[in-house]
């Protein structure tokens, strides 16, 4: 079966719907190939009650934590829609001429081995 029939088949049978994007994902995983063997594809998403698989309102019912992983392949890719926006350069900030330093507080320190792992803070 193809993706595209894979995901109508969901639309019409099943309780939540998938989409293409995710599909590919687990095409991509090596879950599935790019001909869905359905029967596997439902033992992965479905929810069963020993043999059968749950029915909620004449539509098979998803597993509950399959819904997270699907819900972040939600919405499908459109790169061709985007425009991008031109590049404005701007031009260098000028340096002001008056520059402020920060105060040294005069304090400078060095650190000593004392041997093996001990390290020391020494005050110059």
């Amino acid at each position: 079966m193809t993706i595209d029939n894979v995901v109508t088949w969901y639309e019409k049978n099943v309780n939540y719907k998938l989409t293409k994007t995710f599909l590919n994902f687990l095409v991509k995983t090596g879950i599935i190939n790019y001909d869905v063997d359905l029967e596997l594809l439902n033992l992965f998403l479905l929810d069963r009650y020993e043999d059968d698989f749950v029915k909620e309102n004449n539509k098979f019912k998803i597993k509950k934590n399959r819904i997270p992983v699907i819900d972040k392949f939600k919405e499908e890719k459109k790169e061709a829609t985007k425009k991008e926006k031109p590049v404005e350069q701007k031009s260098p900030v000028k340096e002001l001429s008056v520059t402020t330093k920060k105060k040294s507080s005069g304090k400078r320190f060095k650190i000593e081995n004392l041997g093996g792992s001990k390290l020391k803070l020494v005050k110059l």
